[in-house]
């Protein structure tokens, strides 16, 4: 019986779990809270659009016009662009009382601009998504629309109205 003895005793430590070392555990750790509180997410400021003057409307240049007037009439945006379809057309919003001075982000004239254009300069996005058409008593073309703008550190707006361009 001595054999069988230690047989069972190799066998039996092949089976058994390795040793813990004294200070594992099989919890999982507990996380470490910073007593300092998280700063708050600062909410993006609100975007304020003021209706574009006559002296900022004389800053865009080119052959022919557009102008984006919203539901309430006020007049948000003017663009101006040449026939030429290698040019870039350019606008004008005011951002509150200064007026911001943007250009087309693609070729196309004026052509490009009366389809719908986005335009931009450092730090905001105007962009004009023409909808369904409407009557003129003039030879240019209208049609009901939405500007949508961006800025940096701002709320994104989005204004329906009307996108109105021709000579």
């Amino acid at each position: 019986m001595r054999i069988v003895i230690p047989g069972l005793a190799l066998a039996l430590a092949a089976c058994s779990p390795a040793p813990v070392p004294p200070n594992a555990s099989n919890a999982e750790p507990t996380p470490i809270e910073s007593a300092i509180p998280p700063s708050p997410t600062p909410s993006p400021t609100p975007l304020v659009l003021g209706r574009v003057t006559e002296a900022a409307a004389a800053q865009v240049s080119g052959e022919l016009r557009c102008a984006f007037l919203s539901d309430t009439s006020d007049l948000l945006l003017v663009g101006a662009g040449d026939v030429d379809k290698a040019s870039r057309a350019t606008a004008v919003v005011m951002r509150g009382a200064t007026p911001v001075l943007l250009t087309a982000r693609a070729p196309g004239g004026f052509d490009a601009m009366a389809q719908g254009s986005s335009f931009a300069d450092t730090d905001l996005t105007a962009s004009i998504t023409r909808g369904a058409p409407r009557e003129t008593g003039h030879k240019g073309s209208s049609h009901t629309a939405t500007l949508s703008v961006e800025a940096s550190g701002a709320a994104p707006l989005a204004i329906d109205g009307v996108w109105e361009c021709g000579p």
